[in-house]
């Protein structure tokens, strides 16, 4: 009887096995696949790093060789450029939790410093003795950053080390056999932390500076870890029966707020729900919903009801879309601020509806954190009819605003806003409501509301 039973149950046993065999295989295949993705972006990251960091120092050469402000415009203007990718660079390397700052530091430093020289007029006010020192201590600076930078990559090449235990390093905060990569990564921040800002000239000064003002400035008591979760779980909209685990980072970091990082997985989708919440205040920094978006269904209207009516219910007034871009399924639209009938540029936020049902699946709000506040705003000296005159005379005009602003020193502004055409390019044109000056110029990516 019992051979008979085993008979039976003998191939379900086996198809168990095998099924499960499968799956495992599949599971382990799909692991292996993200891990061999992210160590490729990794690198890759790090190789463009390397890169625009020895451009860089070939065109801060470039700039103490020319005599010709003609030649030496486009140079800085080069400087500028390089300077900011590699930052973007930094960004994409697993450094979250390692001490990156002096690094990133210098690169600001570098790009503010070759703009502002950039975009004055060199004929009227050339180069002093002091700029052009101040280019030498950035091009010496440079020279050594990357000299380090290359240190680590030959090591990576000759260890066969990999991105990806950086990262498993950093996140366990267990000290590895081989910490080649964070040991020589340290090595570079710390080479540039010997460079004073005394070398960077008179007039620079310390880009952090305003970001640490702006970061007090995230008004609140600090929430516990528990309350973190709470938060999270009512803003993300979810029953305790959707959710199957909620993770907490408490040393997290969002951009320059200091945050609990959140990770909330459903029981019902493989995408999980991420998040950051200020520690000071509770305020969501960001919210992104990873879920697989589907085809789209609703109109642009909708969606951006919906977008209106999820700012209202999480407090937030007196916000207007000003533009929408459109990729894969969602709208992406971005909202400003309004006092007194005057946009605040600086208190800026973007809302990400998905177009196959009108959730909303994504929302950033560091820099409204950062920058919102009461505001004494002056009323404008020169009429609109005035500014007018003093913008490109092509534009063609199809909006106007009053717009609070920063202009290159960081500063805020009062201008008269102008939102036109050239060709087949729609640009944002600041004219300051007091001298005349043309602030800033901005090209709208995605499309003008």
């Amino acid at each position: 009887m019992y051979g008979k039973v085993a008979g039976i149950l003998l191939p379900f046993l086996v198809v168990g096995v095998v099924g499960a065999g499968v799956w495992g295989y599949q599971e382990n295949h799909e692991k292996n696949s993200i891990l061999i993705k992210a160590e490729n972006q990794y690198q890759r990251a790090y190789h463009d790093l390397n890169a625009h960091m020895e451009q860089l120092q070939d065109e801060l050469g470039k700039t103490l060789a020319v005599n010709s402000r003609f030649q030496l415009t486009p140079s800085l203007a080069n400087v500028w450029r390089l300077s900011y990718s590699a930052q973007n660079d930094v960004g994409q390397l697993p450094l979250t939790l390692l001490p990156f700052n002096k690094t990133e530091e210098f690169l600001t430093t570098v790009a503010n410093f070759s703009y502002k020289t950039a975009v004055r007029d060199l004929d009227k006010t050339p180069l002093t003795k002091q700029e052009y020192e101040t280019l030498q201590g950035l091009f010496n600076k440079s020279k050594e950053v990357q000299r380090e930078l290359q240190k680590v990559q030959t090591n990576i090449i000759d260890n066969q080390l990999r991105w990806m235990d950086v990262e498993k390093a950093l996140a366990m905060e267990e000290k590895q056999e081989d910490n080649t990569i964070i040991d020589g990564l340290k090595m570079v921040d710390k080479n540039v932390e010997g460079f004073n800002t005394t070398e960077f000239g008179v007039g620079v000064g310390t880009p952090n500076q305003p970001d640490t003002k702006k970061t007090q400035s995230v008004l609140g008591k600090e929430i516990s870890q528990e309350q973190a979760k709470k938060k999270a779980t009512e803003f993300s909209g979810l029953s305790s029966g959707e959710i199957k685990k909620i993770n907490v980072d408490r040393n997290s970091k969002a951009g320059r707020i200091e945050a609990y990082s959140i990770r909330i997985e459903k029981n019902n989708s493989k995408q999980p729900v991420n998040m950051d919440i200020a520690k000071k205040g509770g305020h969501i920094v960001w919210f992104l919903d990873e879920r697989e978006i589907g085809k789209a269904k609703l109109s642009f209207e909708t969606a951006q009801k919906n977008a209106d009516q999820f700012l209202k219910k999480q407090g937030f007034a007196n916000m207007v879309p000003t533009s929408v871009a459109r990729y894969e399924g969602l709208s992406v639209f971005t909202y400003i601020y309004v006092q007194n009938e005057v946009r605040v540029y600086p208190d800026i936020m973007t809302v990400k509806v998905a177009m196959d049902n009108g959730e909303v699946t994504g929302f950033q709000n560091e820099p409204y954190l950062l920058n919102h506040h009461p505001r004494n705003i002056p009323s404008p000296s020169m009429s609109l009819q005035e500014a007018r005159k003093r913008v490109n005379p092509s534009l063609e005009v199809t909006e106007t605003h009053l717009a609070l602003v920063e202009n290159d020193d960081g500063k805020e502004v009062l201008t008269h806003e102008f939102i036109g055409r050239i060709d087949r390019g729609t640009y944002r044109i600041y004219i300051d409501a007091s001298t005349g000056e043309e602030v800033k110029v901005e090209k709208i990516e995605g499309v003008s509301i």
